[in-house]
């Protein structure tokens, strides 16, 4: 497994399929079929973010993701913040989410004391996954209005070295 920092010549068209694949099974059941349903890995333009970013591969395969960096709401400037995290379904509970967090958290530790992000409140896969990492929640459920409704959102937090 070679976890490591994108590169500008990175394929993240793959990225982007990576995340239409994770998203279309992890959400399902938390998000609107529909919504799903109109993804394309159009939606997501990880180019964008690529020096934010750390990729998983497995045998030269493109197997995660996940993105962090400087918090992007003003309330939260001084924090760090973990904006994704993806790994393919059949690749998961294998460590490679945990070792891609840890090397965002071993960056963001160098300029931010504390680090959070937001996860829906019934996604408690994920809110299980976090906690293991050593992140709590912060705060009741938040309700967000996206497009596609009320989005219930909780954040989650760690105290870096």
């Amino acid at each position: 497994m070679e976890i490591r920092k994108a590169r500008p010549d990175d394929d993240f068209e793959a990225v982007a399929q990576l995340y239409l694949t994770v998203w279309r099974r992890a959400y399902r059941g938390l998000l609107p079929a529909t919504f799903l349903a109109q993804l394309t890995p159009a939606t997501w333009q990880p180019r964008r973010r690529w020096q934010q970013t750390w990729l998983a591969f497995d045998h030269g395969l493109l197997v995660g993701s996940c993105a962090a960096g400087p918090a992007r709401q003003p309330q939260r400037a001084a924090m760090g913040e973990i904006y994704s995290i993806y790994v393919l379904p059949q690749k998961q509970q294998r460590g490679i989410g945990q070792q891609l967090i840890q090397a965002a958290l071993t960056e963001l530790a160098t300029t931010y004391p504390h680090v959070y992000l937001e996860v829906i409140a019934a996604n408690q896969v994920a809110q299980s996954f976090y906690r293991r990492l050593g992140f709590t929640q912060k705060g009741p459920v938040q309700l967000r209005t996206v497009p596609q409704g009320e989005l219930a959102l909780i954040e989650m937090g760690h105290d870096l070295p």
